[in-house]
């Protein structure tokens, strides 16, 4: 059997997958812009401001993630924002983006999350705020979005 994308040879170990045709699609697939917590707030994208984390130390120094759902994960693997580190559990801490503003999460990670020097559970974000995951420290910037 042929791979129809790559052309590559594939060996087929269930016959049942011999008749699978798979096939590239071009639709879009629309933006997760809202989402409810465990404890039932509502978190949202805001429509008029971009929020971004950038990286100012560790090995992913200079990077800049920008913040495209309600909420994201920041870990080791299995994470909206991978970091190669060590010291950062595979899902360390969570961003929630509410009405209430953007709210820093810990998820009972090995080595902690802390703002200002301080390991903290949670911790409500403003643009500018820095936090420190392992060797990583992180800014949140939330800047009007350009028109």
């Amino acid at each position: 059997m042929v791979c129809p994308a790559c052309k590559e040879s594939l060996q087929v170990v269930n016959p049942k997958l011999a008749t699978f045709r798979a096939g590239r699609t071009n639709k879009k697939v629309s933006s997760i812009t809202s989402a409810v917590t465990d404890d039932g707030r509502l978190l949202h994208l805001p429509k008029d401001k971009e929020i971004s984390l950038k990286a100012l130390e560790g090995e992913e120094k200079g990077t800049v993630y920008p913040v495209t759902k309600p909420r994201i994960t920041i870990g080791r693997t299995n994470a909206d924002i991978t970091v190669n580190d060590h010291m950062v559990s595979r899902v360390h801490c969570a961003l929630e983006i509410s009405d209430e503003g953007v709210l820093l999460r810990d998820l009972e990670s090995t080595n902690g999350t802390l703002v200002g020097d301080e390991p903290i559970q949670t911790a409500l974000l403003s643009s500018g705020s820095t936090f420190r995951i392992g060797k990583h420290l992180f800014q949140l910037a939330i800047t009007p979005k350009a028109s």
